[in-house]
């Protein structure tokens, strides 16, 4: 009895297949009746996720075939992929090949493609490798059967648990209903011809001049090859295999074992604006050569950076501190730029390509908001403003074209530093508000560049010795911030900062936020009252988070503010509290002469 309850189990329970093929090569042409269900082994060895009457999901199709009596349909819907799986037992087998004839059928009155991806799973469906989409085949009646192949992955060679999935999905050409595809005569073998697999048939990539795209990736897998797999990028398109170095136009992979598995990193680096296509080929002896459709565009960024404010020693310099709604479109405070960029959430590698140009009182869409005394917001939505909102060509438009780059990306400040000592420090104080937490946790990012890069927006920033940024908090809340500029940036002419306004965590609305009240004070270090000597001692920690620092000996200390204001005096110091010391940066001075920076956060 128990034995007949578990081979019960065995065939009801969903993703668990112990009924397999286990010889090759196998056939499979579908003249059995189909057993009707959900996520059912509708012929032996074979599951489809919706079995249903004929003409629809998952059918026998005694209609439309390429041997007689019938072949397997689907029919995907805007709530239906289909998925249909073969579980094999491949331990003695490798190099092993899926090859079948299909086509497409007219479904309906709609003119949407139908697309085929098989894939691969070694751990009884848990995970998927070897994705390929194998055809997108129109909505029309094709006449003819097409003969594809899909060679499986090498993970799977001696594998016993292997299942390869058949799945079927509305394509992205047309509308309304997609076509009905026609899979015929299966087999299933073991294979000593030399092939090449490439798991993507287009690619498509958007470049800001003077960057390269973001890469993106594909898998190209070959079984018995005699050669080496040779890769040749069109003009324009670079490819290595690694993401971050190595980028040629062409590659060379030598088989093991006649075996080839990598993956390859793709990018646009052109040195031009402009449209570029081609196709990137794949190639070896005796193998038939493959193609990957590469389409992009590179456009130029029209970005403008801040006029600079000059800044003086031991000075405090008011850089900005409102912002009202009722500023004009296109017109920004004095000393900031405001970069926008085409992404929706951006990361801090999303480029920037325009300034803001509309206006600053509107309350959807993504944009930058005058919130008067509470300085200048940012908040992304899922959509980029109206043409005609920004141009003032149609205030009231509410369909239609939409601004390219029309999302708040950083507000941008630069500093003449050329009268600063390099004993000198300057410091940034600004407050990061909240205007609304919503759902979506959204931070401003704090970085640095010296000069402009050539002009190119996008190139050339840095990050603070330590992270520097506001994270989005409870509604109408705000903090404080004071951020000492590296050094390095003491004496230049041209210093930019800049504020990202980039995605962390979450869905739902993003968080609106803004940045307020910037200013820079300079103050000399260097003076009779702070001179270093070889009695050295250190703080821990440092920055310290408004808590207790301990100092590395025993010391006669004094702290004094960055305008030189005396604020504690301690002998026999061991520790210092800074509970009460607001967030900035400090100057502890020893009584045999050595001085030490502490920043409170």
């Amino acid at each position: 009895m128990k034995k007949i309850i578990y081979l019960l189990l065995s065939t009801l329970v969903p993703g668990i297949m112990y009924s397999q093929i286990s010889t090759l090569p196998s056939t499979e042409s579908f003249d059995t009746v189909f057993t009707e269900g959900t996520s059912v082994a509708f012929i032996p060895n074979w599951t489809g996720n919706i079995v249903a009457p004929p003409s629809t999901k998952i059918f026998r199709d005694i209609t439309d075939y390429n041997s007689a009596p019938a072949a397997l349909s689907v029919i995907p819907t805007s709530s239906f992929d289909g998925d249909v799986e073969v579980s094999l037992n491949l331990t003695s087998y490798q190099s092993v090949a899926i090859n079948f004839l299909a086509k497409s059928m007219l479904n309906g009155t709609g003119t949407r493609d139908v697309v085929l991806t098989m894939s691969t799973s070694i751990d009884g469906g848990t995970t998927w490798i070897g994705s390929t989409q194998i055809a997108s085949l129109p909505n029309t009646n094709q006449t003819a059967f097409t003969s594809y192949s899909y060679p499986l992955p090498v993970a799977a060679n001696n594998q016993s648990n292997v299942l390869v999935r058949f799945y079927v999905t509305r394509g992205s050409t047309g509308t309304s209903t997609a076509a009905k595809l026609v899979i015929d005569d299966v087999t299933i073998q073991q294979t000593s011809t030399p092939q090449i697999v490439l798991n993507q048939t287009t690619m498509a990539f958007t470049q800001v001049l003077g960057v390269p795209s973001q890469t993106q990736t594909f898998t190209v897998a070959g079984s018995n090859l005699n050669g080496a797999v040779n890769l040749v990028a069109p003009s324009n398109y670079e490819i290595s295999l690694s993401p971050s170095s190595g980028f040629t136009n062409s590659l060379n992979i030598t088989p093991t074992n006649g075996i080839v598995s990598s993956t390859i990193y793709v990018r646009l680096n052109s040195s031009a604006d402009g449209s570029f296509s081609g196709n990137l080929t794949a190639s070896s002896t005796n193998t038939t050569t493959q193609n990957i459709a590469l389409t992009g565009n590179c456009v130029s960024p029209t970005v403008t950076n801040p006029t600079p404010v000059v800044i003086s020693e031991g000075a405090n310099t008011v850089v900005f501190d409102q912002w009202d709604n009722t500023n004009t479109a296109g017109s920004r405070p004095q000393y900031l730029s405001l970069w926008s960029h085409s992404t929706s959430d951006p990361d801090l590698n999303t480029l920037f390509i325009e300034d803001w140009g509309c206006l600053y009182n509107l309350t959807s869409r993504s944009r930058f908001s005058g919130e008067g005394v509470n300085g200048l917001s940012m908040v992304n939505t899922g959509n980029p403003q109206f043409v005609g909102i920004c141009d003032g060509s149609d205030p009231t438009q509410t369909t239609g074209n939409t601004i390219a780059n029309g999302r708040a990306g950083a507000v941008v400040m630069a500093l003449d530093a050329s009268a600063i000592s390099p004993n000198s420090s300057i410091t940034i104080n600004w407050t990061g508000r909240t205007i609304l937490k919503n759902l979506r946790v959204y931070g401003l990012r704090m970085q640095y560049r010296i000069g402009t890069s050539n002009g190119n927006p996008n190139s050339g920033w840095l990050e603070f010795p330590t992270t520097e940024e506001y994270l989005s908090g409870e509604d109408n809340t705000s903090e404080n911030k004071s951020t000492l500029l590296p050094s390095s940036c003491n004496g230049q002419s041209l210093v930019q900062v800049r504020w990202v306004y980039y995605y962390i965590i979450g869905t739902g609305a993003r968080a609106q936020l803004s940045i307020d009240d910037i200013n820079v004070t300079t103050a000399t270090l260097s003076n009779h009252s702070f001179t270093t000597t070889a009695n050295d001692f250190s703080l821990s920690p440092n920055p310290s988070y408004k808590g207790i620092v301990y100092l590395s000996s025993e010391q006669d200390i004094e702290v004094f503010d960055l305008l030189g204001n005396l604020l504690l005096s301690k002998n026999n110091a061991t520790v210092i509290n800074t509970n009460n010391f607001a967030t900035g940066m400090y100057l502890v001075k020893s009584s045999n002469g050595t001085t030490k920076k502490l920043i409170i956060k």
